[in-house]
């Protein structure tokens, strides 16, 4: 990392960090997201906004709360999070929490809205290499430059900022799902002090997850993203317009019924499913929720007052397991029925007992076919000093045996010699959250490259090696 990108921070509220003491003394925190306006909102309107929809979350006294500004969107009209951030009331900074994107964004880029937003009294700030529409062609997709969180979080490693990371349960083939779990722990290597995931119901997904933490020893925070529908949302859902968001067959079958109800009763069925997804997180051993979709400042009251109820109700296992299955009608979460379990048995109990038959389970056999087999090996041969050479050497050779693009750095002998510039979004230390349930890159109908990485990482015994192994980007 070049030294000008380094960080030095200064706290308008000193050493106070209320969202960090919080989750280092267990009290469950919601955060509730805050989307960005367009750009062409004006600064004041943009401010009341934000302030009726501050009050409101931190008006809940029962539950530790604070927002979660958001920079998810697709459109690069709006504000970035960072500049938002500084509309925020001066003394209640330190309880919130902001997210920068890699969208669109150079390094230097990144590290300036980094800066703004801690020079802003902002002192939690999750990098994430950026979302874009997935409708997009890999070709146009790669014209556009992403910063990854890997990136941003090495920019942060000297700062105070407390930083956290963005991971993916919700993978149901093993290299993509382990892929997503060794960027993570590359993250907490990097100075993440906590986790978030994915939006998803798949509440198995969501303990597998919270299982393979505690087996790890890795006893960092971890909150939850919980997603509230409304009718629009599940339309784009059931149209997957919405990035690394998918269901079951037999949850797209409940929405698609849901959407036939009165809008109260639309609305009740899903306050019902966010406040069970709630209680059974922190069942789990989640420290939080992130809720998306409740930016109405009525809607945050209602659904924060429903939530602590909950919490209150559920307060063992087995007794949310039973009610969250009868909601459910044990609905099969998976979108398909050959999926690799981490686990087994899952969502069975809260937490795994040593020597209670719990299995956890490894990818299965090497999967390289004998003409993977003869590539990689002639790339090991050929390359395996390309990382310490000029990125040209062997352009050809690159070109024919690896797909390789131009690069500034050749990084080959780290990749499982995988040009890493070969994914859309150019992301060299792991996958992006976008990746399809099946292994596919949500830009193309190709596998992952960093599920490739992971495959080929397997064929020759070497997966452990990927959780350590850092590669900056070109």
């Amino acid at each position: 990392m070049e030294q000008s990108l380094q960080l030095d921070m200064n706290f308008e509220n000193g050493s106070t960090n209320r969202f960090r003491t919080a989750l280092d003394e267990g009290r469950f925190t919601a955060l509730v997201e805050c989307s960005l306006p367009e750009g062409e909102v004006d600064r004041d309107g943009a401010a009341s906004r934000l302030a009726m929809l501050e009050k409101a979350v931190l008006g809940c006294t029962e539950i530790n709360t604070g927002l979660a500004l958001t920079d998810f969107a697709v459109s690069n009209s709006r504000w970035r999070a960072a500049e938002f951030a500084t509309l925020l009331s001066s003394e209640n900074r330190d309880r919130h929490v902001v997210y920068v994107s890699g969208r669109n964004t150079s390094g230097e880029q990144a590290a300036d809205l980094i800066k703004i937003a801690a020079n802003a009294g902002i002192c939690n700030i999750v990098p994430v290499s950026g979302t874009l529409n997935s409708q997009l062609s890999s070709r146009d997709c790669r014209k556009l430059r992403f910063t990854e969180s890997t990136m941003m979080l090495r920019m942060m490693q000297n700062s105070s900022i407390f930083s956290g990371g963005a991971v993916n349960p919700f993978q149901y083939m093993a290299y993509p799902l382990f892929a997503q779990y060794f960027k993570a722990v590359k993250k907490l290597n990097l100075g993440a002090g906590f986790l978030v995931t994915q939006a998803g119901w798949d509440m198995l997904r969501i303990q597998s997850f919270a299982w393979f933490m505690m087996n790890r020893k890795l006893y960092y925070p971890k909150l939850a993203r919980l997603m509230i529908l409304t009718p629009e949302r599940v339309e784009d859902i059931l149209a997957n317009k919405m990035a690394g968001i998918r269901i079951s067959n037999d949850f797209r079958r409940i929405l698609e019924r849901e959407l036939h109800y009165s809008k109260n009763q639309f609305e009740a069925a899903q306050y019902r499913r966010i406040e069970l997804q709630a209680a059974g997180c922190r069942l789990m051993g989640f420290s939080g929720i992130q809720l998306a979709g409740a930016e109405n400042p009525a809607r945050v009251q209602t659904i924060l007052s429903r939530i602590d109820r909950a919490l209150k109700e559920y307060v063992d296992f087995s007794t949310w397991l039973e009610e969250y299955n009868a909601y459910m009608a044990s609905a099969e979460m998976a979108p398909f029925s050959n999926n690799f379990q981490l686990f087994d048995p899952i969502l069975s109990r809260d937490y795994p007992l040593d020597g209670d038959g719990v299995a956890s389970h490894e990818p299965g056999d090497p999967d390289c076919g004998l003409l993977e087999s003869l590539m990689l090996g002639m790339r090991r041969s050929l390359f395996r000093k390309a990382d310490t050479q000029r990125a040209g050497h062997l352009k050809f050779a690159k070109t024919l045996l690896a797909g390789c693009r131009s690069c500034e750095k050749c990084r080959l002998p780290l990749t499982e010699y995988v040009c890493t510039e070969t994914c859309p979004k150019r992301l060299a230390d792991g996958p992006c959250g976008g990746i399809r349930p099946n292994g596919l890159c949500e830009h193309g109908n190709f596998e992952c490259i960093h599920s490739k990485i992971v495959r080929y990482a397997h064929c020759r015994g070497a997966l452990h090696e990927l959780e350590t192994k850092m590669v900056e980007q070109a």
